[in-house]
């Protein structure tokens, strides 16, 4: 084989190849993520979709590469096995069909085996980012990712397919039979959607095959569940993480969560742990994963009756996704606050109380091949989501750095300041904290003060304003005037992050006007009119109309509804998607007629 017909066949194998992904990945991925999305909604495996446009060119891309990789292998093995130096056969009859069976489960094993130890292998910090890091930029895989390798990865991937037939007689069907099962076993792995049945993991011999889930757990959690075909080998090395079967079942309990006519969940309380001041945790234990696969910074808001009146508030949730069964909120008492004082004062364990979902924009999603330099700042109980993020990074993105800037008056107002001392001591070159207090004299381990241009000037000197990202929270005061020094120092708007965030229809949301609406309620039409200037809520609230509503500032979502019919222009939002918004959702609280009909429906 001359150079020109060999790299004419590593083009025609080249294209047999994409011809086999495009078999195996476009018709799972069409039906599941485009065209069966909402229908398959229910056996998605994440809660949370964390996967976008990004994501799927990165994996098409670097799939384009692999099999490239792929079809120069296959054409030099092709060649050897031309010239006899392999033990592919064709004619069944030469070792039997039982050797056609036992050699297809010897394959799997092997290949099995090869494929934990080398996984295992990639993840080692010293090799990481030479081998894998490029398949876990998706930590939400979709059937795209199933081959999204680095080059050299790929090389490793296909390793036992080109091997094994040198030491092993393997009849042509055989191997075609391996390949077929090893690519559609890759795609369901990185499906993103569990089609193995409720109980599989549970079954006496069933369990020993990997569900979608299982590696769909991997690519989120990152170190556990290596596996390719098989658990038994995170099951003897202990590396199977150990909510894989609930995980799997959960999915298929998600029809039997029961919620109140207003679309609410019931938590129980299991403890409460006072912080500092009038600070206090409220942990619930046992939640289903719609409250552990959440992304850290969200909030959830709580429904209470104090004396006969129905009260909605929000708060940020503390606890860390996808790492304990239980969700915790911490909360701080205000000033004549009707809602926090009831909580601080009359909750105990044992108590339900009414909640959503977890919602919200002011969100960190981690990704373990990143490595990235995190600035947070936070003022007061603001730590709160900021903790939940900050938890993230450190178990979730070990590769990258993480900066706290975080101001309080005193030093007995701040909140998980014990657990930021053992975070800084387990994570030394990973975490470094910072306090700010302003009326406390001779501060020990703080900077007597507040957060200044020139504390940020500090950090940006040592990484570069252009390798750091802010996440601020905190009182608006404060936040205001770090992002115009941010702003100031040249950061650009999409490296910082807050959790108040007005979009620029604002400054345009003043012309309205009167509009007829129609609003469907939990099964109940309505029809009002809307007072000019006024948003749908509140047009609606003064007329009797019961719209749900919390906040009023566009950070809850409890008002989210259905726009039908209709335009709208909102004034702030913090909750919605740009799916959202793409399908017709919008918060009446910060919604402007702009139109002389709307028609509108709660979920």
């Amino acid at each position: 084989m001359n150079s020109t017909s060999f790299f004419e066949n590593i083009i025609a194998m080249y294209g047999e190849n994409l011809i086999w992904y495009a078999a195996f990945a476009f018709p799972f991925f069409f039906t599941f993520w485009i065209v069966g999305k909402k229908y398959f909604k229910k056996i998605r495996i994440q809660e949370t979709e964390r996967a976008n446009l990004h994501h799927f060119k990165h994996d098409l891309g670097f799939s384009a590469s692999t099999f490239l990789i792929f079809a120069i292998m296959d054409v030099c093995f092709l060649y050897l096995e031309s010239i006899g130096y392999t033990f592919i056969y064709f004619d069944i009859a030469d070792y039997g069909y039982w050797w056609l069976i036992v050699s297809f489960l010897i394959v799997l094993f092997i290949d099995d085996m090869f494929f934990y130890w080398s996984h295992r292998a990639m993840h080692h910090p010293k090799l990481y980012k030479f081998f894998h890091r490029v398949h876990h930029e998706s930590t939400d895989p979709s059937p795209l990712t199933a081959f999204a390798f680095h080059p050299s990865e790929a090389v490793i991937e296909q390793m036992m397919h080109v091997v094994l037939p040198f030491l092993l007689p393997l009849n042509f069907g055989v191997m075609i039979a391996w390949q077929i099962f090893s690519m559609l076993n890759n795609v369901l792995g990185h499906l993103g959607y569990e089609i193995y049945p409720k109980g599989w993991v549970n079954f006496p011999l069933l369990q020993f095959k990997t569900a979608s889930t299982h590696h769909n757990m991997h690519h989120q959690l990152f170190n556990g569940n290596y596996a390719l075909y098989f658990t038994w080998w995170d099951k003897w090395m202990g590396t199977e993480f150990k909510d894989y079967g609930n995980r799997h079942n959960q999915i298929f309990e998600r029809k039997n969560i029961k919620k109140s006519t207003e679309g609410l969940y019931s938590l129980t309380i299991s403890d409460i742990r006072q912080e500092v001041n009038d600070a206090f945790t409220i942990e619930f234990a046992n939640v289903h994963s719609i409250f552990r696969d959440f992304s850290a910074g969200q909030h959830i808001t709580i429904k209470v009756n104090i004396k006969g009146e129905t009260l909605y508030r929000t708060f940020s949730i503390s606890s860390i996704p996808n790492t304990d069964n239980f969700l915790t909120l911490t909360i701080k008492k205000i000033k004549n606050g009707k809602v926090t004082n009831f909580l601080a004062e009359n909750l105990k364990v044992g108590d339900s109380l009414e909640v959503t979902a977890p919602s919200g924009l002011f969100i960190l999603n981690p990704e373990p091949a990143h490595q990235k330099n995190y600035v947070m700042i936070a003022g007061g109980s603001g730590i709160t989501p900021i903790y939940s993020m900050i938890g993230t990074i450190l178990k979730f993105e070990p590769k990258s750095q993480i900066t706290l800037l975080y101001a309080n008056r005193t030093s007995n107002r701040i909140i998980f300041k014990e657990n930021f001392e053992k975070w800084a001591k387990e994570f030394p070159n990973q975490i470094e904290v910072k306090h700010f207090l302003s009326e406390e004299e001779s501060p020990k381990k703080a900077v007597k003060g507040y957060i200044t241009r020139i504390s940020i000037e500090e950090i940006l000197n040592r990484y570069g304003k252009n390798k750091v990202d802010f996440y601020l929270c905190g009182p608006e005061i404060m936040t205001n005037k770090l992002i115009e020094d941010l702003q100031y120092l040249g950061i650009s708007k999409e490296k910082i992050h807050r959790e108040l965030f007005l979009i620029t229809a604002q400054n345009q949301a003043n012309t309205s006007q009167k509009a007829q609406v129609s609003a469907k309620v939990f099964g109940k039409s309505y029809q009002f009119e809307t007072q000019e200037g006024k948003t749908i809520l509140q047009s609606g609230l003064d007329q009797n109309i019961p719209l749900l509503f919390s906040c009023q500032s566009g950070l809850c979502g409890m008002c989210k509804m259905k726009c039908t019919e209709g335009k709208v222009m909102m004034k702030s939002n913090q909750v919605l998607t740009e799916m959202d918004i793409k399908e017709g959702y919008i918060l009446t609280c910060q919604s402007i007629p702009q139109s002389k009909a709307i028609t509108i429906k709660n979920l």
